[in-house]
């Protein structure tokens, strides 16, 4: 006869089929593991940061120029306006006079005395020039420069050339020019002080002076001065009406010597000259002379 277990499950002192669930472990060890550990990572990031801001220079540390690079100064430019222009520094002038070179006096250079220095090992020179023709007779001073020194350009000067010389004005004018003597009675009656009358190529301009006037066996000739100091020659031959100006002669001995396209006009008390480089052309007696 089967048994039939009784109704509602096993009898009584017979084991389950299987084990009991284990007891649920507590979840507080975990949160609390958890909170400390995100606590740590904070802590450690704060750390950072204070450590970072505080190797930042602030708003009123200096800061230290690398050596090898400019300091630059950004401003900050409003939104639409133009970004400002980087400031940089204009190089110097350049002061002084050219140490080779012809300067004209009025225009390159004023009359005055200046210090003169060489800038050759070998020494410099200059000289100062009557006209500009390029002839021996334009030089009224030279020298050659072996040291430092001075030279002072006269007002009547056209021109100074200069070689390996370092001028520095010293700020001491010119001295005056000698007063010259009242004009006498020219020499006849048909010139007066600017020449001969009713004769234009050998009569001044305008109201320029005569310092010389002179009548040959074959020309008529002037030399007459200008406001600034500077001359010129103007001579005609009455036979054949030819005419010539010269600007800037020269004085020489008791009178002038104007040159044009290699040509030399001298004229004197005695005579007028007329020569190409070693060769006479003319000679004309003076038959009257009147200088200033």
């Amino acid at each position: 006869m089967s048994m039939q277990p009784p109704p509602g499950g096993y009898g009584p002192g017979t084991p389950p089929p299987w084990p009991a669930p284990p007891p649920r472990r507590p979840l507080w060890p975990w949160l609390v593991g958890g909170a400390l550990l995100v606590a740590v990572l904070a802590a450690v990031a704060a750390l950072i940061i204070v450590l970072t801001r505080s190797s930042d220079p602030g708003p009123g540390d200096p800061v230290a120029a690398s050596p090898s690079a400019s300091t630059v100064t950004v401003t900050a430019t409003p939104p639409g306006s133009a970004a400002p222009q980087p400031q940089t520094s204009a190089p110097a002038a350049p002061s002084g006079f050219p140490t080779d070179g012809t300067l004209k006096v009025g225009v390159d250079i004023d009359p005055g005395e200046y210090a003169i220095r060489p800038t050759s090992s070998v020494g410099g020179y200059w000289e100062r020039l009557s006209c500009l023709t390029g002839d021996f007779a334009c030089i009224i001073a030279n020298s050659v420069v072996q040291g430092t020194g001075y030279v002072t350009i006269l007002p009547g000067d056209v021109a100074l050339r200069i070689e390996d010389l370092e001028l520095t004005a010293t700020g001491n004018p010119a001295p005056a020019p000698p007063a010259r003597p009242a004009p006498t009675t020219p020499v006849s009656g048909d010139t007066d002080a600017q020449g001969f009358v009713g004769v234009p190529a050998a009569r001044c301009n305008h109201t320029n002076p005569a310092v010389v006037i002179g009548r040959t066996t074959a020309s008529l000739v002037v030399v007459c001065e200008t406001g600034a100091g500077r001359y010129y020659y103007k001579g005609v031959r009455p036979e054949d009406g030819a005419a010539i100006e010269i600007d800037d002669p020269a004085p020489s001995g008791d009178g002038f010597a104007a040159t044009n396209a290699g040509v030399q006009y001298r004229i004197s008390p005695s005579s007028l000259v007329i020569t190409e480089g070693s060769t006479l052309l003319a000679e004309e007696p003076m038959l009257q002379y009147w200088s200033r």
